[in-house]
């Protein structure tokens, strides 16, 4: 999953600062140290990980247990001051830089899981932001029954691969509808993208899909590659220049809309999905897409 590590590093910060401020003045730099080890951990939680996070990862937070090894202090030692605390620490982070990362995996995993829980309650009262945005382009088949939200950047390369299965549905079940929340997070190419998507979607809703499928196959790098790929797919480009230039308040406003939106609902990264009422973060396979469909139209 695509994720900025901002949130990640103040959250940590914020537990240092609450839970060890008033600690003794010579044991500081010991707590600063585990703090730093935290945040390294952190990202290397997020951008080592070789997959997207998926419900199953969330459901089950736990991960294997680090061996922890001794940090070859004598036993014996007796510890009477400050100095010989900050000794002990100091060891013992030396001898188990991995329990620690795992700490810190662990925590991440069971507060992603604490969050989306809470979310999860936003979505009912969200229906309509959700599926019925006129801002948002979509695929909607005749006589369709089930509808997916996708929260998505195009810069994203986990979203490109939720993409193509989406795309793989769709040619199999011609009674799924799909909306697509632009969604960017990874920076002002992504954000320009997302303009001229939402900017496609407001002056020839007929034409998004074409537009988003050419866009997201692409190496499209900002807002002049968005523009020459619309102009590829038979959309007029001096119209939609004029058309961004004096929609762009409205254009914006219809971004921050869906980051508001999908920050209550618990989207944190991309892709994000929610089906039916569930929320599920990461890219899926196939299969489980198909399964979350089947059941909700067994329901």
């Amino acid at each position: 999953m695509c994720k900025n590590l901002t949130s990640i590093q103040i959250t940590f910060m914020s537990f240092i600062n609450k839970n060890f401020s008033d600690k003794p003045s010579l044991v500081k730099p010991i707590i600063i140290l585990v703090a730093v080890l935290l945040i390294v951990g952190a990202a290397y939680s997020f951008l080592g990980h070789k997959k997207s996070a998926t419900t199953d990862e969330v459901a089950n937070p736990e991960a294997p247990k680090a061996e922890v090894v001794s940090s070859g202090l004598d036993k014996d030692m007796k510890v009477k001051t400050v100095e010989d605390v900050e000794k002990v620490l100091e060891k013992w982070i030396e001898a188990n830089p991995k329990a620690i990362l795992n700490s810190v995996a662990n925590m991440q995993k069971k507060m992603m899981a604490e969050q989306t829980a809470e979310a999860q309650k936003n979505i009912g009262p969200k229906k309509d932001q959700l599926f019925n945005d006129k801002n948002s382009g979509e695929y909607a088949p005749k006589g369709y029954d089930v509808s997916i939200v996708e929260f998505f950047d195009y810069s994203c390369g986990y979203c490109k691969k939720a993409h193509a299965t989406v795309e793989e549905l769709i040619k199999e079940d011609k009674k799924v509808r799909v909306i697509y929340k632009e969604f960017p997070i990874l920076g002002a190419p992504s954000e320009e993208m997302s303009t001229v998507a939402i900017a496609v979607n407001m002056m020839d809703s007929a034409s998004y899909k074409k537009f988003h499928d050419a866009l997201m196959k692409s190496n499209a790098h900002g807002k002049n590659d968005a523009i020459k790929i619309a102009k590829d797919v038979g959309i007029n480009g001096a119209k939609l220049e004029e058309f961004l230039q004096s929609n762009k308040d409205k254009i914006a406003a219809a971004i921050q809309a869906n980051r508001t939106l999908g920050g209550s609902i618990g989207i944190n990264g991309t892709p994000g999905f929610v089906i039916g009422e569930e929320l599920v973060p990461g890219a899926l396979e196939l299969a489980d897409l198909k399964q979350k469909i089947a059941a909700i139209r067994n329901k």
